[in-house]
Order: C-alpha cells, then structure tokens, then sequence
C-alpha cells in the first residue's frame, strides 16, 4: 500500500467526521450573523494557545527528524505556524481580545485536545504520522477557515488584512499534499505500520470536530 491509497481509504473511513466538521452548527451561526463578539474573541484566545503549541511540537520533530528526508517538510510545516501566528496576533487585536482578557482568558479543555495529541505526535510520533495525520485533518480545517474568511468581512466588518490568517489555511494544498505523501511513502518503505498513520489521522480528525463542538462552552 503506498501512501495515496491509504490516504484515500483513510478519507473515506472518517468521511463522517469530515462533513460534521465541514458543516458544524458554530460555522452556520457565524455566517447567519448570530455569533456574538465574546464568541470570536474566545475563538481567538483557543487559537493563541494552539498555534504557539503546534509550532512548538513541529520544531521538535523536525529537530527530531535530523537530516531525514522528512526534516524539509517538518521545518515548512513549522514555517507556516509562524506565519498564522503573526497573522493571528491581528485577528485578535481585531476581535477586540486586549492584553488583560488575553492574560485572563481561560482555554476550554475540549479545544485544547486538538494541540496535546500534535505535542504527542511530536514526542512520540514519526514523520509520516505527522504527515498523514495533517494532510487528513487540514483539507477540513481549510474549509471551515474559508467559511470564516468570507463571513467575517462581508457580516461583522472585518478588514480583510484582518482575516488572513483564515486565508492563509484556506489556501490552495497541492503542494503540501505532494509533500505530505513524499513523506509518508518514505515511511512505509522504512517499516512505519500504516495502521499507525491511519490512526493519528483519525485521532486527529476526532479533536478537530471536539474542537468546533467545544467552543460554544466559551460564552455559555
């Protein structure tokens, strides 16, 4: 089995999962008009915790990964969690989250499932799990982000610089899926289980849809 096609039948397995994900009730809120302020600050404040802990987790299997092949794609992977911070830290500022409710806001445990399986992945995980698992969850998270993008200016009046750090997952991922497969099939031909790639894509994929069924608990 290369990695296309257990890609392809592990996208089919949670396929489930990814229309729940893809069509979540907090998206339909958004987009109708009916999520207040407090709900996209809080949005803000769990993703303030999750981008710097993913960024971290990426640094430490790249440095992990030493000069393997897969060591390009960890530190592009890493690359790309700097910039959505950067582009974060505006949403933010944007979304009225000041320094005082960010130093107060208190991250909800379910969102913060998502980050602690990547730190896992990071610390025990191989390359090719890393990869399986992202190339899986991202095509989901890239919709949803695109969703946002595009309600966020034309319903609550946000400038479209302030919104790019949904552009930015929302993007085109050929590219990455070209080198997320690179990756995983240099797994498979070193001894990695396929089973294991399947399972960190649909562990991954669950904390996904725990994350977008936890964040009305932020304003209830």
């Amino acid at each position: 089995m290369d990695a296309q096609e257990l890609t392809t039948r592990v996208r089919e397995d949670l396929s489930d999962v990814e229309h729940r994900i893809r069509h979540h009730p907090w998206l339909a809120e958004l987009e109708a008009g009916r999520t207040p302020a407090a709900a996209l600050r809080a949005f803000a404040g769990e993703q303030l915790a999750i981008i710097p802990s993913d960024l971290r987790s990426f640094e430490m299997i790249a440095q992990r990964s030493g000069d393997e092949p897969a060591h390009g794609y960890l530190e592009g992977m890493a690359a790309g969690e700097r910039a959505a911070l950067q582009a974060l830290e505006r949403f933010a500022a944007a979304a009225g989250l000041d320094d005082r409710q960010r130093q107060g806001y208190e991250p909800i445990p379910g969102c913060q499932a998502y980050p602690s399986f990547v730190a896992r992945l990071a610390r025990d995980g191989t390359a090719a799990e890393v990869a399986g698992a992202f190339l899986v969850n991202l095509d989901a998270w890239g919709s949803c982000c695109a969703r946002m993008a595009a309600a966020l200016p034309a319903t609550y009046g946000f400038a479209a610089a302030d919104c790019a750090f949904f552009a930015q997952f929302a993007g085109p991922t050929t590219d990455l899926e070209r080198a997320s497969l690179e990756v995983i099939d240099g797994g498979l031909a070193h001894g990695v289980d396929p089973a294991a790639v399947a399972r960190a894509a649909r562990l991954l994929q669950a904390y996904e849809l725990l994350y977008w069924d936890s964040l009305p608990q932020a304003i209830s």
